[in-house]
């Protein structure tokens, strides 16, 4: 793809900027219309490379940046400040500011980008940076007119954004009000408290009120807003909110709990000397137990096979101590069959010592499952069921202890896909997903259960041996080299993978060893492909 108007469009235009400069195609998928010389010194690729480039391609968010481009296009004069995470020609990635704004150029309209590399201040920043996306209230910024111009993760996800990219420059009375009027002026809308901040300069605390999300729907909030002064003046102010919308599921669900009191209600006593005995339950506690329902559920004989006698245990010793404490007890129980039991009781404690508990049991077999469920796609990488790079690096993690621990050696391995972007666009994006799952099946199916395979980003999977020693491990990654290069897809396609491998030395942190197997990946792919070479 050449540049509009030949090679030296940017040359003439920018020639006196020492900033790289992009000019993308909104139309064209963010394709990179041109560069200018700096934007090829910078990204270490040539001036016609990056021109058959598109922004996805150097954007650490791939696709997901698309949105954030076409809004950004959208805009009507300036140019505004965004960071992202760029992508060198060798792999590295840097922090950027992205100064970028529309134009017109050659009878299309453009999207002009200069680029600042702030890889370096971005170090100092990362203090509240993290404190303000690690925090689980949402915040951000507005100005005097009421333009948002800083958003943390969390108030991102809340209004439901992928990037902050797509709220900045949006007017709050958007996330305020319903169907807020794109282009209203703060004047001309109705008084809400964070607006009255800005004007009198008191802040506000504590408020329920509730916020819009991007497709208009809401969710209730605990608010809090204050001034951002600077040199005696009011410039903004600084959002804080809490949703609630768990608290209040909270509240009703103990409303309902209260009102038709689901599930199994049953009586305790706790005498004085210890001794605990179940003295009533409901009809329904026969049905939960998976019982007869002519059956003596005050009879030990008859409960001590509905939970293995450790969860027995669990319940004696939490009853206990909420009697003597006389507070409530709360439990979750599995029971036989493989179903789930929360168990809450409130104690009464008599003249004579005995504690009366009055409790009810809710089946949560349903919710204990989609808790399961959760915690696996929190773990596990949707396309191929591998691991998730968060979760193998817990288990990396855990492998680093036991060697520091025990003298315990484990390997590290990384994986790559060879020629994969060829055989995307040959195949199609689908023979691509099939191809990433064929070959964490092929991995997957020749490990042992001690090992783990996870997806580490793209078309590279990470691979931790335990209790291997680096020869051990070298015949076994050769042997799944060649099974994965033994496959064929159904699309007629073949693959092959180049790793890269090492064992972690005593002292060595997890970082250097990455670094170590990471260089030997890339010795891999120089050296042809389709290769094994260690660290």
């Amino acid at each position: 793809m050449c540049g509009i108007d030949g090679a030296g469009v940017l040359d003439a235009l920018f020639s006196t900027n020492a900033a790289p400069i992009l000019l993308i195609d909104p139309g064209r998928d963010g394709a990179i219309v041109d560069a200018n010389p700096r934007a090829a010194v910078f990204y270490g690729h040539s001036r016609d490379r990056l021109r058959s480039l598109h922004v996805w391609d150097i954007n650490q968010l791939g696709r997901a940046i698309l949105p954030a481009m076409r809004e950004i296009a959208s805009w009507e004069g300036g140019h505004y400040p965004q960071r992202f995470h760029h992508r060198l020609a060798d792999g590295s990635v840097r922090d950027v500011q992205v100064y970028a704004g529309p134009i017109h150029l050659g009878g299309r309209k453009l999207l002009l980008c200069i680029i600042h590399d702030i890889t370096a201040v971005i170090e100092a920043e990362q203090f509240n940076r993290l404190l303000l996306e690690n925090v689980q209230v949402g915040v951000c910024g507005i100005d005097r007119s009421g333009a948002v111009t800083f958003v943390n993760p969390t108030a991102t996800s809340a209004f439901g954004f992928r990037h902050e990219s797509e709220l900045i420059r949006s007017h709050i009375g958007r996330f305020l009000f319903p169907a807020f009027p794109p282009g209203t002026a703060t004047g001309g809308v109705r008084p809400h408290p964070v607006f009255r901040v800005a004007e009198a300069g008191e802040p506000v605390r504590d408020i329920e009120t509730v916020l819009y999300r991007g497709d208009g729907t809401s969710f209730p909030v605990r608010l809090t807003a204050s001034p951002i002064r600077k040199n005696d003046g009011i410039v903004g102010v600084v959002i804080s909110f809490f949703d609630l919308t768990e608290e209040r599921e909270r509240e009703a669900q103990a409303s309902d709990l209260a009102n038709a009191l689901p599930g199994a209600v049953f009586q305790a006593e706790l005498h004085p000397g210890g001794g605990l005995r179940a003295t009533y339950f409901s009809t329904a506690a026969a049905s939960l137990f998976g019982v007869r329902p002519d059956a003596d559920l005050t009879a030990a004989r008859t409960l001590a096979p509905v939970m293995a006698m450790k969860g027995w245990a669990r319940v004696r010793h939490g009853l206990r101590q909420a009697g003597r404490a006389g507070r409530v007890w709360e439990g979750e129980m599995e029971i036989a069959g493989g179903r789930w039991v929360l168990g809450r009781a409130q104690p009464r404690r008599r003249s004579d010592g005995t504690v009366l508990f009055n409790g009810v049991l809710l089946d949560i077999t349903d919710r204990k499952g989609l808790e399961a469920e959760l915690q696996q796609a929190a773990m596990h990488d949707p396309l191929t069921g591998v691991w998730n790079r968060r979760r193998f690096q817990q288990a990396v993690g855990e492998a680093a202890a036991r060697l520091e621990r025990y003298g315990r050696p484990y390997i590290l391995a990384l994986m790559d896909i060879d020629h994969f972007k060829r055989f995307n666009d040959t195949h199609g994006h689908q023979a691509g997903d099939d191809a990433l799952r064929m070959v964490a099946a092929t991995l997957s199916d020749r490990l042992r259960r001690s090992d783990a395979l996870a997806r580490w980003g793209g078309e590279e999977f990470a691979l931790l041996l335990t209790e291997t020693d680096l020869p051990s491990a070298l015949g076994v990654l050769e042997a799944l080299r060649q099974r994965v290069s033994a496959q064929r897809m159904a699309c007629g396609g073949a693959v092959t993978i180049s790793i890269g491998v090492g064992q972690a030395r005593a002292g060595e942190d997890i970082d250097s060893l990455l670094q170590r197997v990471d260089a030997a990946l890339y010795k891999a792919k120089a050296a042809g492909r389709n290769r094994v070479e260690q660290a």
